[in-house]
């Protein structure tokens, strides 16, 4: 009672208007995760110069829990308070981070100690997602009763990816400064970032559970899913996104991209760090683009269009081209997936029944992160037997067919914009 006395106390001497809050908890993780995209995989690849195998192996052990966790961690989202989930969990992943820092300024690491906190962010990731990403949509109705009703949903998720992508710029641009430093200091930072987002998601409006006396988790768990893929839009777009985690963030972003800057172009922190800002990046501006354009009334189209963006780049990773190419590449690529990220996840939001948002949500994320175990360890794989060029023709042409199949056998090409009650 006096804790709750204390966060009250603490939430109207600051008064942090709700949706800021809500900015300040996404840019909190995000940052932290931007960093950990840069240095995770750097400690791996470039200090510790591990195989492809080890580092697919790895990388997968950062997304794997997710596989398993994130459809009752959409339940309980419904049931517990959001705010407390998020800060807890935000918690779980600083100390982790911060014990990580340590083991680094100690010259203590090894690779197993990176795989174990590698599970235990996981872990954290899939309770802390279907609590944010569940929300945005009371949030920004409470934003609408505050003075803004012409706040809509489709805009607050635009403007929620855009604070993600500069946080995950500021955080990635940072990463590179492991090459200068050492990557130990940036854990600490990471560690840092993600308790501030913590404490940013105390000052959240008290947000509306889900009460279902009597009702067993698996019954809600099995409600969710059942609500995706019975639905003509959320189903097209959860496969869209397994295919994106598996092929092209599991098998492209987590395994190819780093070994490829290591093995073509001889590069290391530095450059790994400098194409992931470029790519996030180009996802800002394309997400400043739609927040001036206003409602896109047919995000259906436009999400399938950007996806073809990330086709081209995927296979274009298969040429010998110039460093100076790269970048320009990396940067177009960023654009098309800024585009696809943010739209699919209005798309969902809109369309996702109201008293499930949380588990929709989260068996929609469990389509994204799901499928990047599976893509970054088959990779790792792969590339160890072809190189990082060849490959990169396997998740390119995979989700090209992906594509074309739903397109061809759903409706997601005639999708409209809603605006949810």
């Amino acid at each position: 009672m006096a804790q709750r006395s204390l966060t009250n106390t603490v939430r109207r001497t600051w008064r942090i208007a709700p949706f800021a809050a809500y900015l300040i908890a996404v840019s909190g993780w995000f940052f932290g995760f931007g960093l950990q995209t840069t240095i995770f995989p750097g400690v791996i690849n470039y200090t510790l110069n591990e195989t492809p195998e080890r580092l697919g192996f790895a990388q997968a052990a950062l997304t794997a829990p997710m596989l398993f966790l994130l459809p009752i961690a959409g339940v309980l989202a419904e049931r517990l308070d959001r705010r407390k989930v998020m800060t807890g969990f935000h918690l779980v992943a600083a100390a982790s981070a911060a014990l990580l820092a340590w083991l680094l300024l100690n010259d203590r690491l090894h690779y197993d100690i990176l795989v174990a906190y590698a599970l235990v962010v996981g872990v954290a990731g899939a309770f802390v997602m279907p609590a944010r990403d569940s929300a945005v949509n009371p949030v920004t109705r409470v934003a609408q009763r505050m003075g803004r009703p012409g706040f809509t949903l489709q805009k607050a998720v635009i403007l929620a990816s855009l604070v993600q992508f500069a946080a995950q710029i500021l955080g990635m641009a940072a990463g590179f400064l492991a090459g200068l430093f050492g990557p130990g200091p940036l854990f600490a930072a990471q560690a840092a970032a993600l308790v501030i987002g913590g404490l940013a998601a105390l000052f959240l409006p008290r947000l509306q559970t889900r009460k279902t006396p009597g009702e067993p988790v698996l019954q809600s768990l099995v409600d969710g899913v059942r609500a995706v893929f019975s639905s003509p839009v959320l189903a097209p777009m959860t496969l869209i996104m397994m295919a994106v985690g598996c092929l092209i963030v599991g098998g492209g972003f987590f395994v190819i991209v780093p070994i490829l800057v290591r093995d073509e172009y001889a590069g290391g922190y530095g450059l790994l760090s400098a194409l992931l800002v470029v790519f996030w990046l180009g996802a800002f501006a394309a997400n400043a683009i739609l927040a001036r354009l206003g409602a896109i009334e047919r995000p259906g189209l436009v999400l399938m269009a950007a996806q073809l963006v990330t086709v081209a780049a995927m296979g274009a990773l298969a040429l010998n081209i110039p460093l100076t190419g790269l970048f320009v590449l990396v940067f177009l690529w960023g654009l098309g997936g800024g585009v696809a990220i943010s739209l699919s996840r209005a798309v969902v939001q809109e369309n996702a029944p109201a008293d499930k948002i949380a588990r929709v949500m989260s068996v929609y994320q469990l389509g994204l992160f799901g499928g990047m175990p599976l893509g970054a360890f088959l990779m790792g794989h792969v590339v160890a037997e072809l190189g990082a060029r060849l490959a990169s023709l396997i998740p390119a042409v995979g989700l090209l067919l992906v594509l074309i199949a739903i397109g061809a056998l759903t409706p997601i090409l005639s999708v409209r914009r809603v605006d949810p009650a």
